[in-house]
């Protein structure tokens, strides 16, 4: 079982934190022993089950792991007989797992509308806006961002949009955004997304149309509207798919659950 301790102490140890067994400190060692051995307590109870003793799985699929594993894991230095019997034994409790979700069916008509009427919030869409702005950042350590210099940069541009230039043109060359190498492109928003002062200036505008300066904390900005996304209700048509989905998830989570929960009542030895 030693092979076995070591092939779930390297994923545990990977998932948890991030390092190999041998890099953590006293405290997550003892935290990563215990785990390991819940690991194997459970990864045991779940192989004698007998919808274990009904699986079957093809060499070459185990091989296939094998391959895949060491691929990710090339600092692991684990015999392949181990990995090839973690790695069956691994295979396997995913199979059972499998097997027993399936037995649960998808959520039924009634269900699925019960839970449309019963969370309207969650059909509600926000009306968006695609936005773009123009940034010149005020910053009082360079001559050309002090805030009188900013402010008379930024109506310079606000100037030569009036006079029919490009807003993303503009943005592309001027903007001091990282947004700039989009033409200015913050994206398609909702309410919330932005700094109070641009959000309530582009959710003003029409589609189409450009306004500023404003001031935030970055400096000034010029916003731009290229389109308006009405928010309303998806209807139950579309919600359909979506619900039966989550609600069959979580159905089969909790039929899992409850699986394991009862496994876990039956006493087993594990070899030491």
């Amino acid at each position: 079982m030693s092979g076995l301790r070591d092939y779930h102490a390297w994923n545990i140890a990977a998932t948890r934190f991030a390092a190999a067994p041998d890099a953590l400190s006293p405290e997550q060692a003892a935290r990563l022993a215990d785990e390991v051995e819940r690991a194997l307590v459970l990864e045991s109870r779940i192989l004698e089950t007998h919808e274990a003793l009904a699986i079957v799985l093809p060499y070459d699929r185990i091989a296939d792991a094998v391959d895949g594993w060491r691929g990710e894991n090339p600092a692991c230095d684990l015999a392949d007989a181990i990995l090839v019997e973690a790695l069956r034994r691994e295979l396997t409790v995913q199979a059972v797992l499998d097997t027993v979700t399936a037995r649960v069916p998808s959520a039924d008509e009634a269900a699925v509308r019960a839970f449309f009427a019963e969370n309207p919030g969650r059909f509600h869409r926000p009306e968006r806006r695609a936005v773009r702005h123009i940034l010149i950042t005020v910053n009082p350590e360079y001559p050309d961002n002090t805030e009188d210099a900013a402010r008379a940069r930024v109506d310079v541009l606000a100037d030569e949009l009036k006079a029919g230039a490009a807003f993303a043109d503009l943005a592309a060359r001027h903007s001091e955004c990282p947004t700039a190498m989009r033409g200015g492109e913050v994206g398609t928003v909702a309410a919330g997304a932005l700094y109070p002062e641009i959000e309530a200036l582009a959710f003003s505008l029409p589609v189409g149309a450009w306004g500023g300066p404003v001031r935030t904390e970055l400096g000034w900005h010029l916003v731009a509207c290229d389109d308006i996304l009405p928010g309303g209700d998806t209807p139950y048509a579309e919600a359909e798919a979506a619900i039966r989905a989550h609600l069959t998830k979580r159905a089969r989570r909790d039929a899992q659950v409850a699986w394991l929960r009862a496994l876990m009542n039956r006493p087993v030895v594990v070899a030491a």
